[in-house]
Formats: C-alpha cells, sequence, structure tokens
C-alpha cells in the first residue's frame, strides 16, 4: 500500500481490496462484517460502520497466542519425518537439494542467517516423537498429551509459507505484511475495528506481557483507537496510566484536563467528521 493512504473512513473502495487481499484468518471475521456494513455484502443504501457485528457471534472472545520465539512447529502440530531421516546430513546431500536452488532463494525477502550470524545447513533430527489422535488423525508431539485428547475440537494449518527464514517471519504472520514494509493494522487491531465497539467502559481488545520495540502498536493507519490495551506482568504496576503520578496533586491535573479539552476542540474544527475525543479514548 502506498504510505500516503491513512485514513480508511475516505478511502474505502481501497480498503476493502486491501482487505481482500488480507482476508485471512481471524482478519477475514473484520472484513465479512466491514464488507456487509458497507454495503458489498448487504442490501440497501450504504451506512456508516456502527460497531455492531453483521450476525450474533458464536466466538465469545479470541485469545491470539504471539510468541516471540515461541515452540517450534516441527515439534508441536507439524512432524518432518525427513528431517530425522536424513539427520546429520546437509541440505544438499538429502533429495530435497532444490529447497537452496537460486530461484527458491529469491524469493527470500531478506536472506539471513541465524541469530549467531552462522549459515547451518546441517539436519538435525525432531527431538520429540509424534502420534496420531482422534477420529482425524492428526498427528500431536508426545508433548502435548492433553492436547492432543481434544485434537478434533482444533484446527490445524500446515499449509503457510512465508518469504522470510529468520525472524522477520513473525511480523508476516502477526500483520500480514514483512518487516520491511510499511507498518501496517495487526490482526487484533483489524478484528477490533471490524467487531469491537469503542462505546464499552472496558477494553475489549487487550495484550498481556511485554512487546518487542516493533509490536508495540496495533491500529497504526486505523487510529490509536484500536491498539491493543497493554496489561504488564507486574501487580505492582499492571496497566499504563492506571494511577496518578507521584507529585501531581488536584490542581495540576486539572490544569492538564483543561489543556486537553483545548486541544480536542481545536482538532474538532479542523477535522470535523473525526470520532468524538472521549469516545474513541474509552
Amino acid at each position: 500500500m502506498p504510505r500516503h493512504r491513512r485514513c480508511p473512513h475516505v478511502l474505502l473502495p481501497r480498503r476493502r481490496q486491501f482487505l481482500a487481499d488480507l482476508g485471512l484468518g481471524f482478519t477475514g471475521l473484520a472484513a465479512a462484517a466491514m464488507l456487509h456494513r458497507d454495503g458489498v455484502a448487504a442490501g440497501g443504501t450504504w451506512a456508516p460502520p456502527d460497531g455492531e457485528p453483521h450476525f450474533p457471534p458464536k466466538a465469545k472472545s479470541v485469545i491470539w497466542l504471539f510468541m516471540n520465539g515461541g515452540v517450534s512447529h516441527l515439534e508441536s502440530f507439524d512432524p518432518k519425518p525427513m528431517v530425522t531421516r536424513y539427520a546429520g546430513k546437509s541440505i544438499a546431500d538429502t533429495p530435497y537439494a532444490d529447497v537452496q536452488s537460486p530461484e527458491k532463494l529469491a524469493l527470500e525477502r531478506a536472506p539471513v542467517p541465524d541469530a549467531n550470524g552462522l549459515q547451518r545447513n546441517t539436519l538435525f533430527p525432531l527431538q520429540v516423537g509424534f502420534r496420531k489422535h482422534g477420529q482425524s488423525g492428526i498427528e500431536v508431539s508426545d508433548w502435548f498429551p492433553h492436547t492432543a485428547k481434544n485434537i478434533d475440537k482444533l484446527a490445524v494449518v500446515r499449509s503457510m509459507w512465508t518469504t522470510d527464514s529468520n525472524h522477520g517471519a513473525q511480523t508476516q504472520f502477526h500483520t500480514g505484511r514483512h518487516m520491511l514494509d510499511p507498518v501496517q493494522p495487526t490482526l487484533g487491531g483489524w478484528v477490533h475495528y471490524g467487531l469491537g465497539s469503542l462505546n464499552d467502559n472496558l477494553p475489549q481488545f487487550i495484550s498481556i506481557g511485554t512487546r518487542e520495540y516493533w509490536n508495540r502498536k496495533d491500529g497504526h493507519y486505523l487510529g490509536p483507537a484500536h491498539d491493543a490495551v497493554p496489561l504488564r506482568i507486574d501487580p505492582a504496576d499492571p496497566l499504563d496510566f492506571g494511577r496518578p503520578q507521584e507529585g501531581f496533586t488536584g490542581d495540576t491535573q486539572r490544569i492538564g484536563f483543561e489543556l486537553v479539552k483545548s486541544l480536542n476542540r481545536l482538532t474538532d474544527i479542523e477535522y470535523p467528521r473525526r470520532p468524538r475525543p472521549s469516545r474513541a479514548a474509552r
């Protein structure tokens, strides 16, 4: 997308074109709701988004586990028996040497070695066994015996691929775009934009724990109202700005509040169609 595209409320056709490209997984839920309200998937005349889903959702909540350096897919739900079969050999010594052909390596956006600056070509065997479970017969690592008992309730996707063989791949999984591309809203930001509400007293989108420097925001050009509310793993200070800073009196705080109100009034004059700041803040 061009860098100057910032306002989805004005550029609706371009937003829909973008969502059609990104409409996978949980992002598809948001896309379906927005397209329905925008008149693409619904009858009648167009009406502005009202923050309501187009049908009563069955899911009560979404828990998105985005883990930096999470468990390997090879030792959880995606066994690669050939890795064990050819363990100790280089990739070039196996029947799959073509995976390092110039044509396929050219697909990678930023070829980089591992975190220690080394290019590793020796194959290592799987560190755990796999067995089929449930009526679906999906292989599950022996490290997850309790999850394996409920495998028929899960959807396991093994067809995903990336153009980055190192840490940049996690950004593609989180936003649908490469780390070298301009910043894009995360899946959580899109779901909140399409299905959430800015009128509730409690946040509908939260993140838990420390987030990396490149992953501290969610809404981006959708607006900061669609950022997750960060919750820290610190009982003494779990919520940013949840308590007044020390040394501030009530009079000092009131001066700050009045300043914010005056700035909001100036913004209302410059951007009359912009949602009220008090509503967006919630």
